[in-house]
């Protein structure tokens, strides 16, 4: 049987049986697959890396988003960075009070198979006429763009090293302009990475730049099944933030209820518990590295 091999952490390697191949190939940025895992259903993998499952695609995107718009008081105005799925704009527009997401995407042909290969996940954010997608890249956006947000999220393919073209992203000169684009008591929030046996660094760079650009920074994350691995994520915003240990269950749970707001793959109590780690990886992540 086909199968699709992925490296998880060094030396482990996770192979997952392909049940079928539903697309192959490449655009002009990236490399993707589209197949069926008998386990995990349809998967989506972009330049070797596996992105999302349909089994679990709910916690990762979720997690990603609730707690910075639960965090900010009256979010209506949200800038997603990447999310060509689709899942990230599902999950922000379930706020009833957001007015406006722009979702800003570099790769069309990517955004378009997803929609046809995702439909399931993502049909009713693309239909949706709060949410203004704009195939382009960010940076052009930004350098056009006068607009403010009270959200942003940052749904990016992760990189593989600093010298890396998408490593740019992650910047303290690309969070600075993006600076520019935020009204006050803005929250932004970004994938970064995963958390593994053996290395914290990427996520460590991430929450550093963050810490350089914002007042406050604080990293979260979750256990996403198909990943085999804690996912981690990093918030930020010149308002205070969960304090290590105090985690926001009482301010989530309250305001998923005045918005009417249902997390079927995560819940008000899981979101908060995000902000816990175990004791051993709060010590490494928070011990210092360089600030990019």
């Amino acid at each position: 049987m086909l199968s699709y091999g992925q490296n998880s952490d060094n030396g482990d390697r996770v192979l997952r049986p392909v049940v079928e191949v539903l697309a192959h190939g490449r655009t002009a940025y990236q490399e993707y697959l589209f197949f069926r895992s008998s386990a995990h259903g349809v998967c989506v993998v972009l330049d070797g890396d596996l992105q999302s499952c349909e089994s679990d695609e709910g916690i990762y995107h979720e997690t990603l988003v609730h707690p910075a718009l639960l965090l900010h008081p009256a979010p209506r105005r949200v800038l997603i960075m990447g999310g060509g799925e689709g899942a990230t704009a599902r999950e922000v527009l379930r706020h009833q009070g957001v007015e406006q997401v722009v979702m800003v995407d570099i790769d069309r042909e990517f955004v378009e198979l997803c929609q046809h290969h995702l439909a399931d996940w993502n049909r009713e954010a693309f239909a949706d006429p709060r949410l203004d997608l704009q195939c382009r890249d960010i940076n052009e956006f930004l350098g056009e763009n006068t607009d403010n947000f009270d959200v942003v999220i940052g749904d990016l393919v992760d990189f593989e090293d600093w010298d890396s073209p998408t490593a740019v992203l992650y910047s303290r000169s690309f969070y600075a302009e993006l600076r520019k684009h935020l009204a006050p008591g803005a929250v932004l929030a970004t994938q970064a990475g995963g958390l593994t046996a053996s290395s914290v660094e990427g996520h460590k760079w991430v929450r550093a730049t963050l810490e350089s650009e914002f007042r406050n920074a604080a990293s979260y994350g979750i256990v996403v099944p198909s990943f085999y691995h804690l996912w981690s994520y990093v918030i930020a915003s010149d308002e205070p933030l969960p304090e290590p240990g105090a985690p926001p269950l009482q301010l989530f749970m309250e305001r998923a209820r005045e918005r009417t707001l249902v997390l079927p793959a995560t819940g008000p109590v899981a979101l908060a518990g995000a902000f816990i780690f175990p004791a051993t990886l709060r010590s490494r992540l928070l011990t210092s590295c360089k600030r990019k």
